[in-house]
């Protein structure tokens, strides 16, 4: 199957690419399907942009939350696993949703309601992390493991 997309062109997919959120993602309960694109070929699927298939003008950056922070630990309720159809939490995949603002330093992550995938059955949910202190707006920048990366990119200029 073929997409044109806003910021990718025409793409191809398959039927078993894509991510079905039986609820969609919050405000966007009407938009089922998603693709994930790879954001950057050397990347591990750190970032990707989920495209919705059925507004392809809507696409979300979701970056893997372990990679800002490796001592982030989403507690899900059993009622969640069981609708993802696993057993432990470590089944799933993590991706948090960041806004992108003119000024980079005022990009943030949604901490507090990440996305969750189950990718065996490329199904897929939004929680929110009710018992936990994590932010629904935290800066990018104030993250070690991007002040790292700014540093470095600054010395390379």
């Amino acid at each position: 199957m073929t997409l044109e997309t806003r910021d990718y062109g025409t793409i191809e997919y398959e039927e078993s690419d894509l991510i079905h959120f039986t609820d969609g993602l919050f405000g966007f309960t009407e938009l089922k399907d998603y693709i994930p694109l790879v954001l950057d070929e050397n990347e591990d699927n750190t970032i990707l942009l989920l495209q919705s298939i059925a507004n392809t003008d809507i696409a979300f950056v979701v970056v893997n939350p372990f990679s800002l922070d490796p001592d982030y630990d989403p507690v899900l309720s059993p009622e969640e696993l069981s609708y993802l159809h696993v057993k432990s939490e470590n089944d799933l995949s993590y991706y948090v949703i960041c806004v992108l603002r003119n000024n980079y330093l005022e990009n943030t992550v949604n901490m507090k309601a990440p996305v969750v995938i189950n990718p065996d059955k490329r199904i897929g949910m939004q929680v929110i992390l009710n018992d936990s202190e994590y932010e629904f707006r935290k800066k990018l920048s104030s993250f070690s493991a991007v002040q790292e990366g700014l540093t470095q990119s600054a010395a390379n200029a």
